[in-house]
């Protein structure tokens, strides 16, 4: 009881004031709106609340899809940057009470809802995730363990596309899946504006004359 008392008496008091709550289908109504992509930022979250808050907003998307009449007309594609931190082979299930990605990736596509995970470490994917993925795109790759790990968990690439995956240059990716005929090699334009995450230049920045 002290604990909720400090609660209410803090920062947060403010939520137990209120008189009137938005729904949660209002909300994420309110959120998607006519938009086709949101992007939602938890950078500045410490690691664990960033992890409850993914789970969270997953299992609420799903919830939403499930409770549509008409699931068809408004699919989620639910791209998770990072994925390697979240996407995990777990048994400690947390706020949500099980493995909601994975729960996503079996059942969610007959609810309207996709999943995109992107990963510089695919050997922590969870397996059961992974598994179910259709179409790859797959950047430079040199760690042994991820190479290891896609050669066994993608069964439509072979040794020849593994050895290739270790030499790509920078914006070059195999892409290949039931998306598209063959695997191809395939060049990206460049961000425009760019991002943020540009790696740092050490060559210029510490050289001294």
């Amino acid at each position: 009881m002290t604990r909720l008392q400090t609660i209410q008496e803090g920062i947060q008091g403010k939520f137990f004031s209120k008189t009137e709550y938005t729904s949660i289908d209002k909300y994420i109504d309110s959120m998607l709106g006519e938009t086709q992509i949101v992007d939602i930022d938890i950078s500045m979250l410490d690691d664990v609340s960033e992890e409850v808050v993914t789970k969270v907003l997953a299992k609420l998307l799903l919830d939403y899809l499930k409770r549509r009449v008409n699931k068809a007309e408004m699919p989620i594609n639910f791209i998770i940057e990072e994925a390697h931190r979240f996407v995990k082979n777990e048994t400690n299930y947390g706020a949500v009470g099980y493995n909601i990605f994975e729960r996503i990736a079996k059942e969610g596509r007959k609810d309207g809802m996709l999943m995109g995970i992107s990963s510089q470490r695919p050997s922590e994917l969870s397996k059961t995730v992974v598994s179910q993925c259709s179409n790859f795109i797959i950047h430079r790759v040199q760690n042994p363990d991820d190479l290891q790990y896609i050669s066994k968990m993608v069964p439509s690439i072979n040794q020849n596309m593994i050895d290739r995956l270790t030499y790509l240059q920078t914006g070059h990716a195999l892409v290949f899946g039931s998306a598209i005929n063959l695997p191809a090699l395939t060049k990206f334009e460049q961000a425009s504006p760019k991002t943020d995450s540009d790696n740092a230049k050490i060559s210029e920045k510490w050289y001294v004359d």
